[in-house]
């Protein structure tokens, strides 16, 4: 399963027989608990809200999304839910699927290897506008909002922007964007909390929420061509625009030369799955144009930004298990900040926000 930073998991093997069939069977299992070991990770898992969201989402979301999805010819595949309780002990148990050929994967390297990743999203996103639709206490029901817990992580945030400043006093083509940044941290959270509310300017979608590399799994064919992809770790699914999924796509998923040479591609063909598949469901409200889909990314471009000061880093440390608590800490240094690559990025990356105005002076 994926590697989640908001839990802590185990493999096992569960070997049983029952009433009906006394030949003995054997099942492969993930449980999911919270951390007993003290450090941000079990700070950040305090309250069992995100536990609450995934159970919620296994026991009643996905199957209903399966259902709908299913009456269209299409299948919205995810682990098998086993089990979830919050008392006495949170856990969640879901069926292993890893031997049966769903595997993990880094940054999508390819266009052709985002088709499938693109259409799952489109697919979640489609069935949950439907069952909202005919639910009127399902929007309320998906309230969560992430943006107070990642404005939590000051010193991942600082150690962010301070980087981001470092290339404004090394650089001379950097300077003049000093002010400019000052001023998007300084109103970062005017900017993030109102985003995982409901839009007024789109149809709200239920979003994943932590829509990135490491919490979906692939069909991969022997010439490492990705045939199928499937979502998991559904912790953090709220109501809100499909921006805050869609800037995951483009910034989290997608490797820097994809989304460079394919963004508007990958953006119309999410569109193009998600308002076919809104017809062939029968939803009878407005849908989105692709120009209205653009409108909203730009409306919310700051979370691109965002993206690009605290994450972009990740991108330049090497393989290996990453340090939640150092991360969280802001205590992993960015190895590419004197790198002309990374400083080229940047720099075309900060210009584009000055000239759309998500970076200003005042």
């Amino acid at each position: 399963m994926g590697d989640h930073y908001a839990s802590v998991m185990f493999r096992t093997t569960v070997t049983y027989r029952s009433k009906k069939d006394p030949a003995e069977k054997s099942i492969n299992l993930i449980m999911k608990t919270k951390p007993e070991a003290e450090g941000m990770k079990k700070d950040l898992l305090e309250d069992d809200q995100l536990f609450s969201i995934e159970i919620r989402m296994y026991q009643k979301v996905l199957p209903e999304m399966a259902r709908l999805l299913q009456g269209i010819g299409e299948e919205y595949k995810y682990p098998r839910y086993i089990y979830g309780s919050l008392k006495p002990l949170t856990i969640l148990i879901l069926e292993d699927i890893s031997s049966q050929g769903w595997v993990m994967d880094e940054l999508i390297q390819t266009y052709d290897d985002m088709k499938p990743i693109v259409k799952a999203i489109a697919m979640f996103h489609a069935a949950s506008v439907v069952i909202e639709s005919n639910d009127p206490t399902f929007a309320e029901e998906n309230n969560f909002s992430l943006a107070e817990v990642m404005l939590g992580f000051k010193p991942l945030i600082n150690k962010g922007f301070d980087d981001l400043m470092y290339l404004t006093k090394t650089y001379p083509e950097f300077a003049h964007f000093a002010t400019p940044l000052e001023n998007f941290k300084r109103n970062l959270s005017n900017f993030l909390i109102p985003l995982y509310k409901p839009s007024t300017t789109i149809q709200n979608v239920l979003i994943h929420g932590d829509f990135q590399y490491k919490n979906m799994l692939h069909q991969i064919d022997e010439n490492r061509r990705h045939t199928d992809t499937m979502l998991i770790d559904y912790q953090a699914c709220n109501w809100a625009t499909p921006a805050v999924d869609l800037f995951n796509l483009l910034d989290i998923i997608a490797d820097q030369p994809v989304k460079d040479n394919h963004r508007d591609e990958l953006l119309m063909l999410y569109h193009q799955h998600f308002s076919d598949l809104l017809k062939r469901l029968g939803f009878v409200g407005k849908i989105p144009t692709l120009l209205d889909l653009q409108l909203e990314l730009l409306r919310c471009e700051g979370f691109e930004m965002f993206h690009y000061a605290i994450f972009t880093t990740f991108r330049y440390i090497g393989p290996g298990p990453l340090d939640l608590d150092a991360m969280l800490r802001g205590e992993i240094n960015n190895p590419a900040l004197d790198d002309p690559e990374f400083r080229k990025l940047m720099l075309k990356e900060l210009t584009r926000f000055l000239h759309h105005g998500i970076l200003n002076q005042e």
